[in-house]
């Protein structure tokens, strides 16, 4: 089979914002779209303007501390700026009587043009395309101290390392806000074909958040679900206790159990707690998306597709983000393969236990990290200063192998039940795009979504382009 048959009737649709078309105008955006052979788009309800001086938001985002990470597309001649964003649609603050959070929203200033996103639609309808819209709905504002997510010390995430900010997904009020906004989304974007969620998981960016969430919200729902929440709250406070007093042998260990599995089996035999926690979490992100589906359905929304992006494997375990189980509540499941971010978390998970451990030596914690979480690269006398978010030029030291194994083990756990649309993000080389790409055109996959349209220069859209179609 060649890559053309391999390929016939398989997807491709490109994220992008209204600021996109804000900088370039719409009809050289939607054209470059179409070039690539992309029938759909997943858009905004945002404008934007670049901020003045200390206020704002850096664009691209940092994601903890990805300084060297720009976009490939200029925004007003800039490839990072700080900027200020504003929604088009007015909150139907009705929709939040459920919940104390309610959403923020700000006038817009004279000079940007609100019928931006209208008009992206607008076009995309009259070239034939799907249209979709994104919530990140965990992202709750101001989120009170009982509902921040908490870790078996009883503390809570410093929010400055926090790239996703969710509220407890147990919390009554956070998942009360969770449903109202993908309702109020909906609502302002319609007519839309589907709503893509973002960060609807526990995330794993960092070691301590596959700790998320033990707190009171938590342990009350796990309860509630049938859990031993008390069992929980022991053995997943005994791994970070154990985290927290490592010494060269115990890291031995960890690296066996990770390549053992019967080790693996007497691991989780000795502590059910933890395979409970991890169970517990998937039901927990099962039972919103459910809850999500069952709102859409009930406010006449039948006909919108339920879009679930998540971590890739092994990670999705204790994000939360189990596709089996989510496979018959979505329509597609997108896996984030975000090779950025894999980049920096052996340092990002290294320098966590590095400061839990200091007596450990740099490079073996580095090897046991790539290790257990399936990290392998070509590096073996690395040290932290390795591994970071990558500047625009710089190879990301992902194996082939790596990329390709995540998206069939998705397309395993999913097992047909629904579409597998992998979230490919361009920032990157436009070589190692165009390999990356050929990597995903022979998975077992329906289709590809690309993330995004600021990260693709001419060159990758020209590659994608020739690569998909």
């Amino acid at each position: 089979m060649n890559g053309s048959d391999h390929m016939a009737g398989k997807f491709l649709g490109m994220v992008m914002t209204p600021l996109d078309v804000q900088v370039e105008g719409l009809d050289a955006v939607m054209d470059r779209i179409a070039a690539t052979g992309a029938t759909a788009i997943s858009t905004g309800r945002a404008v934007a303007r670049e901020a003045a001086s200390g206020a704002g938001h850096r664009a691209p985002p940092l994601d903890i501390d990805g300084y060297a990470r720009v976009f490939d597309r200029p925004v007003w001649g800039k490839r990072e700026l700080m900027l200020e964003s504003f929604t088009v649609d007015r909150p139907n603050m009705a929709m939040y009587d459920s919940t104390p959070y309610k959403p923020g929203w700000r006038d817009l200033p004279p000079g940007i043009d609100a019928e931006t996103p209208d008009r992206i639609v607008e076009d995309a309808r009259r070239r034939g395309w799907e249209v979709y819209v994104g919530a990140s709905p965990l992202a709750v504002p101001g989120p009170a101290p009982d509902d921040q997510m908490r870790w078996p010390d009883g503390s809570a995430p410093d929010p400055a390392r926090r790239v996703a900010r969710q509220g407890c997904p147990s919390a009554p009020d956070v998942r009360a806000y969770a449903v109202a906004r993908v309702l109020d989304t909906v609502r302002a974007a319609a007519p839309v074909d589907g709503v893509c969620l973002d960060w609807l998981e526990y995330t794993t960016y960092l070691l301590e958040d596959h700790f998320a969430c033990v707190g009171p919200h938590s342990l009350r729902h796990a309860e509630e679900l049938g859990y031993d929440a008390g069992r929980i709250a022991r053995d997943v406070t005994a791994l970070w206790d154990w985290l927290h007093r490592l010494d060269g042998a115990a890291l031995e260990h960890a690296v066996a159990v990770s390549a053992g599995p019967s080790r693996l089996v007497d691991l989780l035999l000795r502590h059910p707690g933890w395979h409970d926690f991890l169970s517990f979490k998937r039901d927990v992100v099962r039972g919103l998306y459910a809850e999500i589906r069952s709102a859409l359905d009930e406010h006449g929304y039948g006909d919108v597709k339920l879009v679930a992006n998540g971590w890739a494997p092994p990670f999705n375990r204790s994000s939360g983000m189990d596709y089996a189980a989510l496979s018959t509540t979505v329509q597609v499941v997108r896996p984030k393969m975000y090779t950025f971010h894999w980049s920096a978390m052996p340092r990002w998970y290294g320098e966590t236990l590095l400061n839990w451990n200091p007596d450990l030596g740099e490079g073996a914690v580095i090897k046991a990290v790539k290790r257990c979480f399936d990290l392998p690269d070509d590096n073996d006398t690395p040290t932290l200063a390795d591994y970071h978010i990558p500047g625009p030029d710089e190879e990301h030291p992902v194996h082939a192998r790596t990329f390709r194994d995540r998206v069939q083990e998705v397309a395993r756990q999913v097992d047909g039940r629904c579409p597998v649309m992998p979230l490919a993000h361009g920032y990157r080389p436009a070589a190692q795009w165009k390999r990356k790409l050929a990597i995903l055109r022979d998975c077992d996959i329906e289709g590809l979504w690309v993330q995004r349209y600021c990260y693709l220069s001419d060159e990758k859209l020209g590659i994608l382009g020739d690569v998909w179609r």
